[in-house]
């Protein structure tokens, strides 16, 4: 259901790239930086409120042209209590300007984290506990994270187990249980293997170049959703993204 409601909204927006928001506070302007500094001294909730009002910039700009929002749970949450109420309100934020609201937490269950931040459509989830970690009720949607970019990623996602590899197995596993997919991988042979498996199962793809990802979608650009982080570190937003679609269009047109 939730998925299917993420389909019909990049439907309605004619492109399937959505915002990736969990900036490096280092990497937010300094203008934002100063001011909160000013206000509570250097401290964590300087930066927890600098965080806040930086994401609520950027979902402004975003949400005219964008489906949905992925929110990067280890950006906030790595300053405590402050972090997690930035990150829950930066979820109530997106909803209420009518983006579909995914959270990265990287979890060993959706249903602990939905009841935490319940403003979320969706959370992702790691895939080792089986079906136990796609228990997120009728009305949101799992992302199960199969392959991820870090340098040691291949040690144990691609072990081969039996015919395969262990992410290939995993992902399958995974869309058995009605999750959808997401795939931190640049490599397009990766999403081709995926999808040749896996011809109906939604795929959210980060690090990846539209041109990697074309062979995700459909011939009515339907069934993927590409992450764009970049956006949030823009001077320019609108142009940013706009340069972002327009880019998107030259490899994937959803109709």
């Amino acid at each position: 259901m939730s998925i299917a409601l993420l389909q019909e909204q990049i439907r309605k927006k004619k492109t399937p790239l959505v915002l990736g928001l969990g900036p490096d506070a280092e990497r937010i302007p300094a203008k934002i930086r100063n001011s909160f500094t000013e206000m509570y001294g250097e401290s964590v909730m300087a930066t927890a409120e600098a965080l806040r009002y930086h994401g609520c910039q950027v979902l402004d700009a975003a949400a005219e042209h964008f489906a949905a929002v992925v929110l990067n749970a280890a950006a906030y949450l790595r300053y405590g209590a402050m972090g997690f109420d930035v990150l829950a309100n930066l979820a109530g934020a997106a909803k209420s300007r009518g983006l579909y609201t995914i959270i990265d937490v990287r979890g060993a269950s959706a249903s602990s984290w939905l009841a935490g931040i319940p403003q979320a459509d969706a959370v992702t989830v790691l895939p080792w506990l089986g079906g136990d970690a796609c228990d997120a009720g009728e009305e949101k949607a799992v992302f199960a994270l199969v392959t991820t970019d870090n340098a040691s990623a291949a040690d144990t996602q691609r072990l081969i187990a039996g015919d395969r590899k262990l992410f290939l197995a995993a992902a399958e596993q995974m869309a058995r249980f009605g999750a959808g997919l997401m795939l931190e991988s640049g490599y397009a042979l990766d999403i081709r293997d995926v999808r040749r498996k896996l011809d109906k199962t939604f795929l959210l793809l980060t690090h990846c170049t539209a041109q990697a990802a074309e062979s995700a979608f459909d011939d009515y650009g339907h069934g993927a959703a590409l992450v764009d982080s970049d956006i949030q570190y823009a001077a320019d937003l609108s142009a940013a993204i706009e340069q972002a679609v327009d880019e998107m269009k030259e490899w994937v047109t959803v109709v």
